[in-house]
């Protein structure tokens, strides 16, 4: 657990925000040698993706904000923006930027979801980065848990002449369980590696989808409903063992469940209404061609 990585003078390097800007380049880097691949200009991904990362991050931070509007006060402006402490939902990453791709990319005269289907498997590589991120920056954490890989988190490095600092577990653990106290030499008990699950799971993601694009690819824009599907199905599997008490919903599933149980559903919409649309456009071009060969 490395919440600060150095410090260049007065100005911290934050784990967290360092591995976003790490997982956004690597990202981008993948998506430009598929552009020059296909013949497209990679400076075309490159033009868009700063406007995609923006619209990303303030998506996500506009989720966390309404699923978590107590820890945010006009008191505090800088907190509404301070991303590299963490307070992002993935959730709302998304549909900013797919809006402003689909716009974008006809002045290009690139179709969008041919498009899709060159960028959105490097979307979980980039998640995956960010997610190493947050297991170096305490949150996002696992229930308690006595298997062997369980995690403990210090309260250390936090400021330790503070009564109320330490890693987000630590705190949690002290407040749940009388026998663990604000000592500094103390831990919290082991928990889940959830963030590291989740980097398995996206990675695999990942592979997934460049496997399927390359030996399957049953219709056009098929990479993006299938990963609504893949992200949704682990993500919602994954929450069962989250441990830093995400809004629920009726006490039975979290708000991050009714999420993904959402991207399931749109998922399995869009895998659908595709299909059949690629069928009738095929369709449409077959008897186009017949009719053209008919023709004098």
């Amino acid at each position: 657990m490395l919440p600060t990585l150095i410090k260049i003078g007065p100005v911290p390097v934050h784990s967290y925000g360092l591995m976003i800007a790490v997982g956004f380049l690597a990202a981008l880097h993948m998506v430009q040698r598929e552009a020059k691949k296909h013949g497209v200009d990679p400076q075309i991904p490159n033009n868009m993706a700063f406007w995609g990362l923006f619209l990303g991050i303030a998506g996500c931070r506009a989720l966390h904000i309404l699923m978590f509007p107590g820890a945010y006060s006009w008191r505090d402006p800088i907190g509404w923006i301070a991303i590299w402490n963490g307070g992002l939902v993935f959730h709302g990453a998304l549909i900013g930027p797919l809006i402003y791709s689909a716009f974008t990319l006809r002045k290009y005269q690139l179709g969008f979801w041919w498009s899709c289907d060159r960028v959105i498997p490097y979307i979980p590589l980039a998640h995956a980065f960010g997610r190493i991120g947050c297991f170096l920056n305490g949150c996002c954490y696992g229930k308690r848990t006595d298997l062997p890989w369980g995690v403990p988190f210090p309260r250390v490095p936090w400021d330790l002449s503070k009564p109320a600092t330490g890693s987000p577990v630590f705190l949690d653990h002290c407040h749940r369980y009388s026998e663990l106290s604000m000592s500094a030499d103390h831990w919290s008990y082991p928990v889940h590696p959830t963030q590291l699950y989740a980097v398995a799971y996206l990675l695999g993601i990942c592979l997934l989808l460049l496997y399927l694009r390359k030996r399957w690819n049953p219709f056009e824009g098929f990479v993006l409903p299938t990963y609504f599907v893949l992200y949704g199905v682990a993500r919602c599997l994954v929450e069962f063992l989250r441990g830093d008490h995400n809004p629920t919903v009726l006490d039975v599933l979290t708000q991050q469940q009714v999420f993904s149980l959402a991207s399931i559903g749109v998922g399995v919409f869009l895998l659908v209404v595709l299909r059949a649309w690629n069928k009738r456009r095929a369709e449409s071009l077959s008897s186009d061609a017949a009719r053209s060969g008919r023709t004098p």
